[in-house]
């Protein structure tokens, strides 16, 4: 695991991961209860060669820069791309919850973001939680109060294969009986460490506050300026994110193509379909 780098900007420390790569790193956006040492498929590009500079969002990990909105952070985004001197971005990658942040990165003419991709993110211009209950009990069970107890008690649960299967099973739509068995060892173990890494933190709280329908057309006026061609993969079977988002998204920014993936979960990038989606989003970056 690349060690955490905190880079200084005007609005504070903003903690990032940086693999280097033979080539144009991309800007990785984590999702929901992610920091930047979370590996949310970022491999998919580095497998490719690129290097990849993953950020802890505002209110995760050991970013101190407030509880900024996805649009408040991109001017830091931009600052952190200065300070490490990198000349060219081959693309802004947001997963979940980091699809807002990426999609600010593809907005921002000053950031020079080639490509967009967008993977099971949310919201879009329809609101996030899709479900009543989530939007209740999202900020109460993951708030900074309760957090810590919460994610300890998850990470006792995956270290046992019938827990993680009771955790991925909650992800899916399709009954887990029905692909479990599809998860070599790397896969399950490759889930169990990210599930160990992930906390809410305040930042979980933050991201539930800008995923409210209210700022459904603010978000969509941002969808609109973007200007590079983009990328969105969704797949229906994601009980973490509905698969509207991802046609929302591919609909409401111009020059976006939508690729529906048959992922069993919300945990994209694991599984027996990694293969074809290495090979989408390296044919979209080099294209």
């Amino acid at each position: 695991m690349p060690e955490t780098r905190i880079v200084a900007t005007s609005a504070g420390p903003v903690e990032i991961v940086q693999v280097p790569g033979e080539r144009p790193p991309v800007l990785f956006f984590p999702g929901g209860h992610c920091s930047a040492r979370c590996n949310c498929g970022w491999d998919l590009y580095t497998e490719s060669g690129h290097g990849v500079v993953s950020f802890s969002r505002p209110g995760y990990g050991a970013s101190r820069v407030g509880p900024l909105s996805a649009e408040s952070f991109a001017p830091l985004v931009r600052e952190v791309r200065e300070r490490l001197e990198i000349s060219e971005i081959a693309a802004a990658v947001g997963v979940s919850f980091g699809g807002l942040q990426a999609v600010q990165a593809a907005a921002d003419d000053r950031l020079g973001v080639r490509r967009l991709v967008l993977h099971s993110a949310a919201p879009s211009g329809l609101p996030y939680p899709d479900t009543r209950a989530e939007a209740i009990l999202g900020p109460v069970v993951f708030s900074p109060l309760l957090q810590g107890l919460v994610w300890a008690l998850l990470r006792g649960m995956v270290r046992s294969d019938p827990g993680l299967r009771r955790m991925l099973a909650r992800l899916s739509t399709l009954p887990v009986e029905d692909w479990w068995d599809e998860l070599d060892v790397a896969d399950r173990d490759e889930a169990r460490a990210l599930f160990r890494a992930m906390r809410s933190d305040s930042g979980f709280v933050a991201d539930l506050r800008q995923g409210r329908a209210r700022g459904g057309s603010a978000r969509r006026e941002v969808m609109s300026r973007v200007r590079c061609p983009t990328l969105v993969t969704g797949s229906p079977h994601d009980r973490g994110v509905s698969f509207a988002h991802a046609v929302d998204l591919a609909d409401g920014i111009p020059d976006a193509v939508l690729v529906e993936l048959d992922s069993p979960s919300h945990l994209f990038w694991i599984g027996p379909g990694r293969a074809r989606l290495i090979s989408i989003v390296t044919s979209f970056l080099d294209d």
